[in-house]
C-alpha cells in the first residue's frame, strides 16, 4: 500500500487494554477491506513513536488510561502535534470530560464500542470523518451513514458547511454555521419541517459543500434538540419522508406547552425555569438553570423504573410523558428510548389558571 495514497487512511488507536486493541484492529481491518493502515499503542510513549514515524489521518484515544490519562495525552498532543485530528473514546459519557476534550481540540467524543455492531458503527463514523477531512467534499450512501451522524460530526466540530441531500427527484440542503443548524430547505418547505423531512429520507446521496449564508435563517434551536426530535418523530411514525411531519403544528408538542429552547422566554408565553436534556447513557446534551444535574438524573432513573413496572400490569403499555405540579411550578418529564427531557415552567397566576 502506498503511504500517500488518498484512498488509504492511517489510523492510530491508543488503549491500555491489549485485548480491546486486538479486537478493534481485527474488526477494522476486515471492515476496511485493506483500505486502512491500523497502528496500535498501549501507552503514550508508543503512541508518540508512531506519530513521529507516520503521519496519521486520525488518532483514536481512550480516555481511561493509566499513568497519563487520555485527557492529559490529548493536551500533550495539542503541544507536540498541533492540528492532529483526535477522536476520544470513553466508557463513561461524562459531560464535563466530553466538554474538556472538545475544548482541547478533539473532533468527537464517542462511547467506547463493546459489540460487533458498535465496532461497525464506529468504523463507519471514523471512515466518513477521515474521508471528509481529506477532500473538499464527500459522497456517501445514507443506508450506511445516517444524515444524523454527519450533522452531529459537523456540529460537534463547530464547522460551517452545507449538507446537500439528493434522493430520486428530491433535493434539499441543510445549512450549518459554526456548529449550529440554521436553515434547511427542500422543495417548497423551509425551516424545521424541511429538516425533519430530509432526516426521514431512507436512501440517496449526500455531499458536504463550503458554507454560504442562506437568504434567511429559519432554524434557531439547539442542534441536540433538533436531532432528538427528528428521531422521536421517526420512531412514532409522524415523519413523512421529504414532507416534514403530519398532524403537528410545531416540532415538539409537549401537551399544554410547546417548548422552544431558542425562543426568548417572554415570546413563548410561559416562563421556563429549568431545562435538562440527556441521552440514554446519562450524557447531558443541554442544560439550563438546573441546580442539581445528578438529582435530576436520579429522577429520570426512578421514573423510568416505575414506568417499566407499571407497563407490566397496564394494557395501555409504557408511558413516555408525565406532567407534575410542584407548588408554583409545573414539570414535564419525557422518557424516550434515545433521550430524557425535563422542562419546569412557572404556573400562571390563579386568576389565569384553567
Amino acid at each position: 500500500m502506498q503511504e500517500n495514497d488518498p484512498q488509504h487512511h492511517q489510523f492510530l488507536i491508543i488503549d491500555d487494554d491489549a485485548q480491546f486493541l486486538a479486537a478493534i484492529g481485527a474488526s477494522f481491518k476486515e471492515l476496511s477491506g485493506g483500505r486502512w493502515a491500523i497502528r496500535t499503542a498501549t501507552n503514550h510513549s508508543q503512541a508518540l513513536e508512531h506519530l513521529k514515524a507516520h503521519p496519521m489521518n486520525l488518532v483514536v484515544l481512550d480516555v481511561e488510561m493509566p499513568v497519563m490519562d487520555g485527557v492529559e495525552f490529548l493536551r500533550l498532543l495539542g503541544r507536540t502535534h498541533p492540528g492532529q485530528q483526535v477522536v476520544m473514546l470513553s466508557e463513561r459519557m461524562e459531560e464535563t470530560v466530553r466538554q474538556t476534550c472538545l475544548d482541547l481540540g478533539a473532533i468527537l467524543f464517542l462511547a467506547k464500542p463493546s459489540s460487533p455492531e458498535d465496532f461497525h458503527n464506529l468504523f463507519i463514523t471514523l471512515d466518513s470523518l477521515a474521508t471528509a477531512r481529506s477532500a473538499s467534499g464527500f459522497r456517501g450512501v445514507m443506508q450506511q451513514v445516517g444524515l444524523d451522524d454527519v450533522l452531529q460530526m459537523e456540529c460537534l466540530a463547530r464547522k460551517s458547511s452545507i449538507l446537500k441531500v439528493t434522493t430520486g427527484k428530491r433535493q434539499g440542503q441543510i445549512y450549518i454555521s459554526e456548529g449550529e443548524i440554521i436553515h434547511a430547505q427542500t422543495g417548497q418547505l423551509e425551516g424545521e419541517m424541511a429538516l425533519y423531512g430530509l432526516l426521514a429520507l431512507k436512501g440517496g446521496e449526500f455531499k458536504l459543500q463550503p458554507f454560504a449564508e442562506p437568504a434567511r435563517r429559519t432554524i434557531s434551536g439547539q442542534y441536540q434538540f433538533l436531532l432528538m426530535e427528528a428521531a422521536r418523530l421517526r420512531d412514532e411514525g409522524e415523519l413523512q419522508p421529504g414532507r416534514g411531519f403530519g398532524g403537528l403544528g410545531r416540532p415538539a408538542d409537549f401537551g399544554a406547552t410547546s417548548f422552544d429552547a431558542s425562543a426568548p422566554t417572554e415570546a413563548r408565553g410561559t416562563q421556563i425555569e429549568e431545562v435538562l436534556l440527556c441521552s440514554n447513557a446519562r450524557e447531558v446534551l443541554y442544560e439550563s438553570k438546573c441546580e442539581s444535574i445528578e438529582n435530576r438524573l436520579e429522577l429520570f432513573a426512578k421514573l423510568e423504573q416505575q414506568a417499566n413496572q407499571a407497563a407490566k400490569g397496564t394494557p395501555s403499555g409504557r408511558f413516555h410523558r408525565m406532567w407534575m405540579s410542584t407548588g408554583s411550578s409545573r414539570m414535564l418529564v419525557q422518557i424516550q428510548p434515545a433521550f430524557k427531557l425535563l422542562v419546569r415552567s412557572a404556573l400562571p397566576p390563579a386568576s389565569d389558571a384553567e
